[in-house]
């Protein structure tokens, strides 16, 4: 209840860091407005919508663009757009505040609270899960497969495992179990703990995991311990039969192509690794209670925002920019993607998927967070216009 009562005071109060700080918001706003509409025109994504806080008040919440280029509709603050991996946020969050409650242990075999997933040759923890090193596959590459494939009926196991998956692709699932059914009896890629790869797979898995934990179901477990208690009000399942106010229409763009609409998806399947809708509001209305350690205590914090795979940070090579947009062992710890930095952390995560691109980047020391979220797949924008506003609000 005390966090409904702080959350509704902030709400109340998001224009005072307006009007006492020493920042002028109306040059910031034109700044930032003039930053958006030259990425929409050199990107040719259809929307852009952005919501800035600073200090724990909003400073900027705006869209631009088109929220459905068909029927020339305006993208405003109220439209959803899917979050994609954005989700992985909120499935890691619940994971340990079900830690901080003596819920769920870490290091126990997964079977312990997700008996549907079986028993493969090697144990699978729930940190595995978390930080995508469980071995657990993520989607197929039919093609590179089917290069590996000794025989004719190697080819056709790796035909018909393609084609239950794309299946899931366009189902219904209302039920979090259900859609492990399309992997579940899959080997894995590697011995839980020897590799990294990235897996929406794995956190679809973790969702079973957190049900078993707590006796909830997924959608209980994010809407009573971080949507309700955040006042995200407009962040929902991606219900593709749903009539949902607001929702963007999707796009795909792609260097030398023209726009066109995005790839036919039902994300249901997918919703603890990236089957929501939201606002760029909300995702800021996230990060200020994940950095106020409304969920837990900052030793979650900053286990989950340090890489997990330690021997990286003895690696002297630089990293390419765009690497850091993309989930991989150079920049991720528990749910969370560490974006790059010279001076101080940031740490949140991206998302990618048919129709919809996201960020949410939060730095801490700044108290600063910013989300973006646009309507189209193909966007490349995520750390280098994230990049430029912080440096418009630093300048100012």
């Amino acid at each position: 209840m005390k966090y409904i009562l702080k959350f509704a005071l902030w709400l109340l109060g998001l224009n005072l860091y307006a009007q006492t700080a020493n920042l002028n918001i109306e040059l910031l706003k034109n700044k930032i407005s003039e930053l958006t509409i030259h990425e929409l025109e050199n990107s040719k994504a259809p929307s852009l919508q952005i919501a800035i806080s600073l200090k724990d008040s909003l400073i900027f919440n705006e869209a631009f663009g088109l929220a459905d280029i068909e029927n020339n509709v305006a993208a405003t603050s109220k439209t959803k757009y899917r979050t994609a991996s954005v989700s992985k946020l909120w499935t890691a969050t619940v994971a340990m505040m079900l830690v901080d409650k003596g819920l769920l242990n870490l290091d126990e075999p997964i079977q312990n609270y997700c008996p549907d997933f079986p028993k493969k040759e090697h144990i699978i923890t729930t940190r595995q899960l978390l930080t995508h090193t469980s071995g657990i596959r993520s989607y197929i590459d039919l093609e590179e497969e089917l290069k590996n494939a000794k025989n004719s009926q190697d080819s056709l196991d790796i035909n018909n495992r393609y084609r239950q998956e794309m299946l899931g692709e366009f189902t219904r699932y209302t039920e979090i179990i259900k859609a492990l059914d399309n992997f579940k009896n899959d080997p894995l890629i590697f011995e839980p703990g020897t590799d990294w790869h990235y897996s929406s797979q794995a956190y679809r898995v973790l969702a079973c995991v957190l049900e078993g934990a707590s006796n909830l179901t997924y959608q209980q477990l994010t809407k009573q311990y971080i949507f309700e208690p955040t006042s995200m009000n407009n962040t929902f399942e991606d219900d593709a039969w749903a009539i949902i106010p607001n929702r963007a229409s999707g796009y795909r763009i792609q260097r030398g192509k023209p726009i066109r609409r995005a790839d036919m998806r039902d994300v249901s399947e997918n919703l603890p690794a990236g089957g929501h809708l939201t606002t760029a509001l909300d995702l800021i209305l996230f990060a200020n209670s994940f950095l106020n350690e409304q969920y837990f205590l900052s030793d979650k914090i900053k286990l989950m925002s340090t890489n997990y795979i330690k021997d990286i940070e003895n690696n002297s090579e630089k990293i390419p920019l765009w690497r850091y947009a993309i989930p991989n062992k150079e920049n991720y710890g528990y749910g969370i993607m560490i974006f790059p930095s010279e001076d101080t952390k940031r740490f949140g995560h991206t998302g990618r998927q048919a129709g919809g691109s996201a960020i949410l980047v939060m730095i801490p020391e700044k108290e600063l967070s910013i989300a973006t979220l646009t309507n189209v797949k193909g966007w490349n924008g995520y750390i280098s216009f994230t990049k430029k506003i912080e440096e418009i609000i630093s300048q100012m």
